[in-house]
């Protein structure tokens, strides 16, 4: 049984397209796509200009929008980098961050310096995950990039969600697409669809990272898709594997506990994030009895109304654990007093299935090429 709550914009769109009302959307479509063209074939030309830093510069980012497992992707090469000896920063818009700064610096590298709420979901869960990595956010990325420079003497910047971000310059563009969907879902050019580009826009792409690659037939077809398109970029195949968990609050809230202890449980999955059936497809890793689904819209912050709610499902569902994202945790813990329900948070690393060392080989590539 699946339970539903205020849904996310794909979902929204799925039903919409199953009525006469979807006709009314496909002239913005059509704008929407000329608007992209317009836009892609002035940076080809060079009338729009770009920016650049005296440093390498990668790019993660996708074409659709949410649900890739770019996130996790973003921390796995930052820790790549790393471990080759590198000086990292990560620069990220800060989406639906409430800081009236231009830029901030989220992370120094020691410590968290902002709230979850001045630092956006995304930045603040990358900086509760690396150490020795400073977190910047700000619109313009040129900005974060300079400051990240002048106050950390970074040898790379990885920007996060950027692959639309032509303003600054970069030496490696990494493309993150969802095996299981991976020209949107549902497909087509915003609004009718879930696509930021048209999936032609793959030919800008250096290194293009299968996630959620978990079914060979699956991934098997997507590759072959993503190859007809982009057939010079490097294609990965990548899985986002359960690590542990930990309980949202209390005084073990820093305790790790391993994922099979999760094996046999009736479990509610809590999540407000883009593609809410890649968390369930997760945590069906650990083997659990059962899940229920309890889906709220990307980026959502919790109330106390649904705080509510989900207490409610969880003792109509007989649970034994409410479970959640690292994205959601601290926007739940803002809600809850108490430990009971008992609420875990899974953590998750992205993990490459074959050719990692093909993806580091890029990646020092274009470091040396500076």
């Amino acid at each position: 049984m699946k339970l539903t709550y205020p849904r996310d914009l794909a979902s929204f769109q799925q039903k919409l397209l199953a009525t006469p009302l979807r006709f009314l959307l496909i002239p913005f479509s059509w704008l929407y796509a000329a608007g992209v063209w317009i836009r892609n074939w002035l940076y080809a030309l060079g009338m729009f200009r770009v920016r650049t830093l005296p440093c390498t510069v990668i790019s993660v980012g996708n074409i659709a929008v949410g649900g890739t497992g770019k996130t996790p992707a973003v921390i796995a090469i930052a820790k790549r980098l790393q471990k080759e000896g590198l000086r990292v920063a990560i620069l990220l818009r800060g989406y639906k961050r409430h800081a009236r700064e231009k830029v901030t610096v989220v992370s120094d590298g020691k410590k968290v310096c902002v709230s979850p709420r001045e630092s956006g979901d995304e930045a603040y869960m990358m900086a509760r995950h690396l150490n020795d990595v400073p977190i910047i956010v700000g619109r313009q990325r040129y900005l974060a990039g300079q400051v990240a420079l002048s106050r950390f003497n970074v040898d790379v910047l990885l920007l996060d969600d950027a692959y639309q971000h032509r303003q600054l310059g970069r030496d490696v563009d990494i493309l993150t697409l969802p095996a299981t969907h991976p020209f949107g879902n549902p497909e087509g050019l915003l609004p009718v669809g879930t696509l930021r580009e048209s999936p032609t826009a793959l030919r800008r792409a250096d290194l293009v990272l299968l996630t959620h690659a978990d079914t060979p037939g699956i991934s098997g077809r997507a590759k072959a898709a993503v190859k007809r398109l982009a057939p010079n970029a490097l294609v990965l195949e990548s899985t986002h594997q359960p690590t542990h968990f930990y309980p949202l609050i209390g005084k073990n809230s820093e305790a790790r506990t391993d994922v099979k202890e999760l094996e046999g449980k009736r479990l509610l999955a809590v999540c407000g994030i883009g593609n809410p059936e890649s968390f369930v497809v997760t945590l069906l890793r650990c083997s659990p009895q059962s899940i229920e689904l309890m889906e709220f819209p990307d980026h959502h912050v919790y109330t106390e109304t649904d705080r509510q709610e989900i207490y409610r499902v969880f003792r109509a569902a007989e649970a034994d654990l409410i479970v959640t994202t690292e994205k959601d945790a601290q926007k739940l813990a803002d809600i809850v007093a108490c430990g009971y329900p008992p609420i875990a948070v899974l953590a998750v690393a992205l993990v490459i299935t074959g050719g990692a060392e093909k993806l580091t080989d890029v990646l020092l590539a274009s470091i040396r090429g500076k």
